[in-house]
């Protein structure tokens, strides 16, 4: 049982679930199996924001606290965190948590799992504490959580999933060996099938066909389909279908719009059809997906 306290959404909130089709792919590969993320995001100023789970988290929970504080109970254990604290929550552990009332926690978090999930949450033991003052590697980390979240919004796509995935070892090591962390230079994306994702995720609202997506690429229509699926593993449109999705859920997270409304912002003028592609990529409907259990 999960008890939620928390308003419609952060303003500048970010947050990627990963489909279950998607989870269940990465708990098959060899590449990722060890160690994968299913859900990752970030909470600005995050007001009145709680969560309480009878039972836990099938996932470890990492918390990162990158400015304000707030509070974590794990059984019968409480930790005050504050700027650059973080804490690792057992799955399957009763806990809950909340933002100061005076003072909310702005937070980057990171549910995980794996064979080596339990091996390497054990290792941190109850180190919930960074260097206290403002530095590179806070810099550093920061920017590995904003590189997995921005992968991830490209699309799920094998070679996006295991950039992230293998990622994920980096950023968990940034907290247990906080000293050698290094300054992170944000690569830019400047390869053609890049740019038109790029320009699919300014476009959502929109229903653009292949011939569009390829006359943006400067392409013909065929060799822009082989370069894309060649890179993605997917279709254009079938990839443009999955930022639009991946867009939706965020709105449901964040928002009260009705379903409907959700639909037209993502480009589908039939709600109904909306739903089905929904349900199709997320194996839920949209009200069951605002329903479940999450951060």
């Amino acid at each position: 049982m999960t008890t939620k306290n928390k308003k419609d959404g952060f303003l500048g909130e970010l947050s990627i679930v990963l489909p279950s089709t998607v989870s269940q792919q990465v708990k098959e590969d060899p590449l990722m199996r060890d160690l994968y993320i299913t859900d990752i995001g970030f909470y600005p100023h995050a007001r009145f924001h709680f969560r309480k789970r009878i039972h836990g988290s099938t996932e470890y929970i990492l918390i990162y606290v990158s400015n304000g504080s707030g509070a974590v109970n794990i059984g019968k254990e409480n930790f005050v965190l504050t700027k650059n604290d973080f804490i690792i929550i057992p799955k399957n552990t009763f806990h809950h948590y909340h933002a100061d009332e005076k003072d909310a926690w702005t937070i980057y978090w990171v549910h995980f799992n794996g064979e080596k999930a339990d091996l390497l949450a054990n290792h941190f033991g109850k180190r919930i504490s960074l260097p206290a003052h403002h530095t590179p590697q806070e810099d550093f980390r920061i920017s590995l959580f904003k590189d997995l979240i921005h992968t991830l919004s490209m699309g799920y796509v094998k070679s996006h999933l295991e950039y992230a995935n293998l990622g994920l070892h980096r950023l968990l090591a940034s907290f247990l060996y906080p000293s050698l962390c290094m300054h992170y230079q944000q690569a830019q994306d400047t390869d053609i099938i890049s740019i038109s994702i790029s320009y699919m995720r300014a476009h959502l609202g929109e229903a653009l066909s292949l011939q569009d997506l390829a006359r943006q690429s400067g392409l013909s229509v065929a060799h822009y389909s082989k370069l894309f699926t060649q890179k993605t593993g997917f279709s254009p449109i079938d990839h443009f279908i999955q930022l639009k999705i991946q867009y939706a859920c965020q709105l449901l997270d964040i928002s009260q719009l009705y379903i409907k409304e959700i639909a037209y912002k993502v480009g589908y003028q039939d709600p109904y059809y909306f739903s089905r592609i929904f349900k199709k990529v997320m194996r839920m409907s949209p009200l069951e997906y605002r329903k479940r259990d999450k951060l």
